[in-house]
């Protein structure tokens, strides 16, 4: 798990990955705070090899709440060079998630009606109900996501990752659960496809075929009538071969998760090294047909299931949340040999509320104790 690792065109320090996981340290604008800085440098320091940010909205109507990263906007570059900076002295590598929540952004917040691919009767009710996009507003959002990849570069991201998982636009565009359309954007996977291969293709002709672009794709949603395997592995053979121009193709890693609701994508109770990498069974089918580098999140807290990960099951890197919240210097433990697994006792309390700051509970309990308080 410490050997460097070459995805593309990019030399990572080691095998481990900080995933995804949303921080909720920014001001209202979605701009980037001291406490932020101090979070990312504390992660360098820990030991990871790579890092890819929470999600960040790719546009004012697509944010989750009012502590989610914004990168919407050029005002931001600024903040986020500043985060980029503090990475890079570790020699960590950095990933810009972007993402739009879709019909999950709440509308008190964004002040308007949130987008969905299609909206049910069920749906129309309460003063934002969702609002079924227009052929022409989807491909406004597709060039979002490709203006926000080019302020990604300019703030000196290694790359970017597209949010495709967990129930959020992308998804549910993806999924005959949320997407009942007609039309070219719906019905066909081949349709419920065509945003993120969109996404994907403006991406690359905006900032250039050799930066770096990954996915985090749901390997299914777990719901009935949801995404499935076999869609998610058609999905992401296409991706690894969809043309961009400059001379190479495809999708550059795909990180293989699941779910849309929250027990699916975030289960509690993994206290032994059986109950870790839930994903797995999924991946093992990703790995037979899909040549593209794969990344695994799930659940994973000991050395021995990140070795079996990393060597028997031939997937290139091992993503970590929830246990980098309570050790972010678990890679070092790691790598010093003095753990071997987590501390992270997967409990969940570390999401807290809408508006607080993501961190462990249980740590600041322990905290309390000692000191007397």
């Amino acid at each position: 798990m410490f050997e460097p690792k070459k995805i593309g065109n990019l030399e990572l320090k080691n095998r481990l990955v900080r995933s995804a996981t949303a921080e909720r340290m920014v001001d209202r604008d979605g701009a980037v705070t001291d406490d932020l800085i101090k979070l990312y440098e504390t992660l360098s320091r820990g030991g990871i090899g790579t890092i890819i940010t929470g999600h960040c909205f790719v546009r004012a109507d697509g944010r989750s709440g009012w502590l989610m990263t914004g990168i919407h906007q050029d005002s931001l570059i600024s903040g986020l060079q500043r985060l980029t900076g503090i990475v890079h002295r570790y020699d960590v590598k950095i990933f810009a998630q972007l993402n739009h929540t879709g019909r999950y952004a709440p509308g008190s917040i964004i002040g308007t009606n949130p987008l969905a691919p299609s909206v049910s009767e069920s749906d129309l009710k309460g003063v934002y109900p969702p609002k079924e996009m227009t052929g022409k507003e989807i491909k406004e959002l597709v060039q979002a996501f490709a203006q926000a990849a080019v302020r990604a570069r300019e703030s000196g991201f290694d790359g970017v990752q597209i949010h495709a998982a967990h129930g959020y636009l992308v998804n549910q565009f993806l999924s005959p659960y949320f997407n009942k359309r007609k039309d070219e954007w719906g019905g066909s996977l081949e349709n419920r496809a065509r945003l993120l291969y969109e996404i994907l293709t403006a991406i690359k002709k905006t900032v250039g075929a050799e930066w770096p672009v990954w996915v985090k794709l749901n390997c299914e949603d777990f719901v009935e009538g949801g995404f499935s395997l076999s869609e998610s592995l058609t999905v992401a053979e296409k991706l690894g071969t969809l043309p961009a121009s400059g001379g190479t193709s495809g999708i550059d890693a795909i990180e293989i998760s699941g779910g849309v609701q929250f027990q699916t994508v975030i289960q509690t109770g993994i206290d032994c090294p059986d109950k870790e990498a839930y994903f797995l069974p999924q991946a093992r089918e990703f790995r037979k047909k899909i040549t593209k580098p794969l990344l695994l999140v799930g659940g994973i807290r000991s050395r021995s299931v990140i070795e079996m990960i990393l060597g028997g099951e031939g997937i290139d890197l091992v993503s970590l949340s929830r246990p980098l919240i309570k050790e972010p210097d678990f890679p070092h433990k790691l790598n010093k040999k003095t753990d071997d697994r987590a501390t992270c006792v997967s409990c969940n309390a570390c999401l807290g509320k809408r508006n607080d700051p993501v961190q462990c509970r249980l740590e600041e309990k322990i905290v309390v104790k000692k000191s007397g308080q």
